[in-house]
């Protein structure tokens, strides 16, 4: 008699246990389902994937060999270099002078793109307005949109992608003004507060960018415009996807995407400010599966020789979260 209750009990358990597993085996398949509908249709496909999934996530825990490969290149290039690595699926980070201010030159065409989609969800502007080009927006600084002279008319929209992926001076001083229009003078501010920035220089008049106080900027800090646009913190989930898919359509791949396979997508925004002979890139490079971000700096030598350290950095980490 026991043996017979035994048995049934067993049974009972075993199918239980059947249960459970095809339930967890459905489970799964749902997740894996998920993920792939995400990763195959969902419109916000630069944006944290937690927003919109709860998911199982890839963690590294011990960075130290990543630190040993900074410490090891930093030594290599006379110049001052800055540099911040975030692992984005659990928040896990390396620096090198990560705190240290320098000059972040174009970087700052990110916050203004920031500031403009935050004044369209106030309803103060229109991304479908047009812009005429007047002659003080044509600026041969950087880009060449002032090549197509006065008179030539953008919409709101075009002018942020050219911004964002050509970094061009003419088509942020075309922005400048449009916001000035609707009564915001000064529309990075708000942006710099949300962010954490410590200083809050005024935009000046007219856009132009040399008259912004660029010092008190740090590779650390401006990692915090990546992270509210990765997570959607400060704009919707809508426009924070559209500009970090401008930044992902860059022309400049020099740099951070020097240091990655091709194919890889890297939504990043170069700066450069030949002039104190600093360079820098952040962006966010998308790993399948295990996102990072990262802040590179360089002060002091030319361009190539910026390039060339932020590249190495880059391939370092790529090489790093791949095989951890």
């Amino acid at each position: 008699m026991a043996r017979s209750h035994n048995l049934i009990l067993l049974a009972a358990l075993g199918g239980i246990l059947g249960v459970g597993l095809v339930a967890l085996a459905a489970q799964n398949r749902s997740l894996r389902s998920q993920l792939a509908a995400h990763s195959a249709s969902s419109s916000f496909e630069l944006l944290n994937p937690v927003k919109a999934l709860k998911i199982n996530r890839h963690f590294i825990i011990d960075f130290s060999d990543l630190r040993k490969s900074f410490d090891r290149i930093v030594k290599k290039y006379p110049q001052k270099t800055y540099l911040y690595f975030m692992y984005l699926s659990n928040g896990g980070w390396v620096g090198v002078n990560e705190r240290d201010q320098f000059v972040a030159a174009s970087l700052i065409k990110v916050p203004l793109a920031m500031a403009f989609y935050k004044a369209v969800e106030d309803g103060r502007i229109n991304l479908s307005q047009e812009y005429a080009l007047a002659e003080t927006d044509l600026d041969d600084g950087f880009g060449d949109l002032y090549k197509v002279g006065a008179g030539k008319s953008y919409s709101a929209r075009d002018l942020l992608r050219i911004i964002l992926s050509r970094s061009d001076n003419t088509a942020m001083r075309a922005v400048t003004t449009l916001l000035r229009r609707v009564g915001i003078d000064d529309p990075l501010s708000d942006v710099y507060a949300e962010l954490g920035w410590e200083v809050l220089p005024p935009l000046v008049a007219n856009g132009d960018a040399s008259g912004i106080n660029y010092s008190e900027i740090s590779v650390k800090v401006l990692s915090n415009m990546l992270l509210a646009l990765y997570n959607a913190t400060y704009i919707s989930s809508e426009h924070s996807q559209e500009i970090l898919k401008d930044l992902s359509e860059s022309e400049f791949n020099d740099s951070i995407p020097g240091g990655v396979p091709n194919g890889t997508i890297v939504a990043h925004k170069i700066g450069a400010s030949a002039n104190d002979q600093t360079f820098s890139d952040c962006g966010i490079v998308y790993v399948p599966g295990r996102p990072y971000l990262l802040c590179l700096g360089s002060n002091g030598g030319d361009q190539d020789r910026a390039n060339r350290f932020m590249a190495e950095v880059s391939r370092a980490v790529f090489d790093f979260v791949t095989t951890h």
